[in-house]
């Protein structure tokens, strides 16, 4: 760009509003429990009404409470709620939007939708979303008070596994084989936090009850006591282990031939430092958070309420047709349905907006970690050509496993650059290991 041309629009940039963009901060994915599917659901409702009351601005109408359509528009917020319901389909949604009540112009979202098809466990989706014209967004995520109250009733589950907003602790080795079986497990949908406890009994190094609650529903944390560790690096090796108070982010198709670096590993000597524990919770609810938008597809494990609103005066429309409704009905429902493709354009039209800038900011951090890298590279040859010039080193020879259950995690320390065992191998050295512990 010509720089006196774009010297002369800065000022009335300036001066300009900054323009307001989406984000979306998580999604939930989840099925309600209980046998009687029509009162799980229904309660779920009604807990997603609790709390939206008193966000609401104004007591809710009556047509909330018979979970109907409604819309109350109150001062700078709105909630909203629409229902398909016939002989195949019953799906409730809610969209409550909230100012944010400490930072000016930050307005959030909550997309509710529960239901699905007759006769079958209900389905539970949830959306975050925050509208903001701040230039540098960053918040800590944590799920919205109704994930909280439908995991307490009438309860949430994720792959036939019941959801908390509380750790979860081992407490026999009957436990722990179930956890890595679970870890392993090529359906499983959630990421796993496992937390090591210190040796001695004492409490976890980082806050695991906070960090339950904020990622109730998108994460599952385990506390593992400090006797039952050895479980898991039988199972995986030490390199794809958690112990000595440290944790783990196990994220979803691990397999104990995958990339131990995938799994991010927090150490305890890390975790004992100032701060350390609190930037570990920051970094798994940041992960867990992020997780749950790429690993669920929008439409099919997540819907949005435009598309659910936009769904039900389609309905409306055709039903009225089919009864030969009058013009003026047939012309309001027209009306209602053409607002609505028109409100659903424009919330799609602000979510690509977010899409774009998420991308442009994940290429600045692409082009720095690219920098990161050629710097450290440039830094290892310096030291190999200064050992060049200082004559030969005195190499050790690594030590040799003194079984196979050790040869994996040999060979990850000792040639990690070298030698590279298919997950066949790994799977074959496994075996071998344990039969020679039945030996």
């Amino acid at each position: 760009m010509n720089t006196a041309f774009s010297e002369a629009l800065g000022p009335l940039s300036k001066r300009m509003p900054r323009a307001v963009r989406d984000f979306e901060i998580l999604r939930v994915s989840a099925q309600l429990d209980g046998e009687d599917y029509a009162a799980s659901a229904e309660a779920a409702r009604k807990e997603a009404l609790k709390w939206a009351k008193k966000r609401a601005g104004r007591a809710l109408p009556q047509a909330a409470w018979d979970l109907q359509d409604f819309d109350l528009p109150v001062g700078g917020r709105s909630s909203t709620a629409v229902r398909i319901e016939n002989e195949a389909l019953d799906l409730w949604a809610l969209r409550a939007e909230d100012p944010d009540k400490e930072v000016a112009g930050r307005v959030w979202s909550t997309e509710i939708v529960i239901g699905g098809e007759v006769g079958s466990r209900p389905h539970v989706s949830l959306r975050l979303i925050v509208s903001t014209t701040e230039p540098d967004f960053a918040i800590e995520p944590h799920v919205p008070g109704p994930v909280l109250q439908m995991i307490e009733a009438p309860g949430l589950i994720r792959g036939a596994r019941q959801l908390f907003a509380e750790p979860v602790t081992i407490q026999t080795e009957n436990d722990a084989e179930d956890l890595c079986d679970h870890l392993e497990d090529g359906g499983r949908r959630l990421p796993i936090f496992v937390v090591a406890v210190p040796e001695g009994g004492g409490k976890p190094h980082i806050n695991t009850a906070v960090l339950a609650k904020a990622v109730a529903g998108l994460a599952r944390i385990v506390l593992v006591p400090a006797e039952l560790t050895w479980v898991l690096t039988k199972r995986f090796g030490k390199y794809r282990s958690v112990f000595n108070g440290g944790a783990r982010a196990y994220l979803r198709g691990f397999s104990a031939a995958d990339d131990p670096f995938r799994h991010r590993l927090f150490l305890e000597a890390d975790l004992r430092k100032t701060g350390g524990g609190s930037a570990c919770v920051r970094s798994l609810r940041a992960l867990a958070a992020e997780v749950s938008i790429s690993e669920t597809r929008l439409g099919k494990d997540v819907l949005d309420f435009a598309a659910v609103r936009t769904a039900s005066r389609k309905l409306r429309k055709t039903d009225l047709s089919n009864q030969a409704a009058p013009d003026e009905e047939l012309l309001k429902t027209a009306e209602e349905l053409v607002e609505s493709l028109e409100k659903q354009i424009e919330e799609k039209d602000k979510e690509i907006n977010g899409y774009i800038a998420e991308v442009e900011a994940a290429e600045d951090r692409a082009q720095a970690a690219e920098q990161e890298n050629r710097s450290l590279l440039f830094r290892v040859r310096q030291l190999q050509a200064a050992l060049a010039e200082g004559g030969e080193t005195r190499t050790e020879e690594p030590p040799l496993p003194k079984d196979w259950s050790e040869f994996t995690d040999w060979l990850d320390q000792s040639y990690p650059d070298k030698v590279l065992l298919t997950p066949a191998a790994r799977r074959m050295a496994r075996s071998r290991s344990l039969k020679m512990l039945h030996w």
